[in-house]
C-alpha cells in the first residue's frame, strides 16, 4: 500500500514540476525574466526535480505487484493508450536533458536544440493525458483541481507570451 501512495504522490509532484517548467520556459522565451541566468538555473532545477519524481513514480509502480507495471511497459509493449501517453512523456523527459548535452558539445545547432525543446509542451500534454486516463485519483476533487490549475497556468503563460509586444527595433548606427 505504501508503494501505491508513493507512486501517486510522486506523480503529482512530477506534474507540478513540469507545469512550472513549461510556464517558466514560456516566460524565459519571452522577456519575462531579465537577467535570465537565475531563471534558467531554476528552470533546470525544476526539470531535474521532475525527473527525480518521475523516477520515484516509475520505481514505485515497478515494485508494487498490484499495479502490474513491468519493464516491458516502459517500452510501450501491451500498454493501453493512457499508459502509452505516460511512456512517451517519460522518454521525452529523458531525451530533453540529453539534447542540452548535445548542444553544449556543439553536436547539434542552437536551432535544432530549440526546435527539439518544443517537445517540452508535448511532455506536459502527455503527462496530463496519462493522469486523466490512468490515474486512480482522476475523479477526486484535489486531482481535478491539480489538472485544472495546471492547465490554467500553462494557458495563462501561453496567452501572455502570445500577447507580449515585440521588442522595439534597435537603431542601426
Amino acid at each position: 500500500m505504501i508503494l501505491w501512495e508513493i507512486a501517486r504522490a510522486s506523480a503529482f509532484v512530477a506534474l507540478a514540476c513540469y507545469t512550472l517548467v513549461v510556464v517558466g520556459g514560456i516566460a524565459l522565451a519571452g522577456r519575462g525574466f531579465r537577467p535570465a541566468a537565475p531563471a534558467v538555473e531554476f528552470h533546470r532545477f525544476l526539470s531535474s526535480l521532475g525527473l527525480a519524481a518521475l523516477a520515484v513514480h516509475i520505481g514505485a509502480l515497478l515494485l508494487d505487484a498490484y499495479s502490474k507495471v513491468h519493464l516491458t511497459t516502459l517500452a510501450g509493449m501491451n500498454a493501453r493508450p493512457g499508459i502509452l501517453a505516460g511512456v512517451a512523456a517519460m522518454w521525452l523527459v529523458i531525451a530533453l536533458p540529453l539534447s542540452i548535452r548535445l548542444r553544449r558539445t556543439k553536436l547539434i545547432s542552437f536551432r535544432v536544440w530549440r526546435r527539439f525543446h518544443y517537445f517540452g509542451y508535448a511532455v506536459w500534454v502527455l503527462a496530463v493525458a496519462h493522469g486523466l486516463a490512468t490515474g486512480t485519483d482522476r475523479g477526486s476533487s484535489y486531482a481535478v483541481a491539480a489538472y485544472i490549475g495546471s492547465a490554467l497556468l500553462v494557458l495563462a503563460a501561453a496567452w501572455w507570451r502570445w500577447m507580449e509586444q515585440p521588442a522595439p527595433a534597435r537603431e542601426q548606427a
